[in-house]
């Protein structure tokens, strides 16, 4: 459903949670209300934001709302707002575990012997935890 973003998430996520709470805003206030959540310890550069505005609205996590001469005001979606939510974060959750498991088996002849093994006990638990109706 959210295809590649799951892999850029932390700048994205944080926007997507700041135009969730706070409405419609330009990028630099978004600079501005990460600078000030974070106390000034981090104010993420116009190089980072603008890219991942632009990954978020093309993903259609975000919208842009409106566009004066010099600045684009922002919105989430309804896209986005369910990707806050409990069941977007588990989606992205699996997304992470299908990638991690797609490299573990591409990768399977390097697994060593322990590495099988955990890898064995793990895949049982899931497999009991999903089988289990309790």
């Amino acid at each position: 459903m959210f295809g590649q973003w799951h892999r850029r998430r932390g700048l994205a996520n944080l926007i997507l949670t700041i135009l969730d709470r706070k409405g419609e805003m330009t990028g630099a206030q978004i600079m501005r209300e990460i600078e000030r959540l974070t106390q000034g310890l981090w104010r993420p550069s116009p190089g980072a934001v603008y890219p991942a505005l632009d990954k978020l609205v093309s993903d259609e996590l975000i919208k842009i709302t409106r566009s004066d001469k010099a600045q684009k005001y922002y919105c989430i979606t309804e896209k986005g707002k369910r990707l806050l939510s409990p069941q977007g974060a588990l989606e992205v959750a699996l997304s992470d575990l299908e990638y991690n498991l797609r490299y573990i088996v591409d990768n399977r002849d390097m697994l060593t012997p322990e590495l099988r093994e955990r890898l064995s006990k793990l895949l049982r638990e899931v497999e009991e935890s999903l089988n289990d109706t309790g």
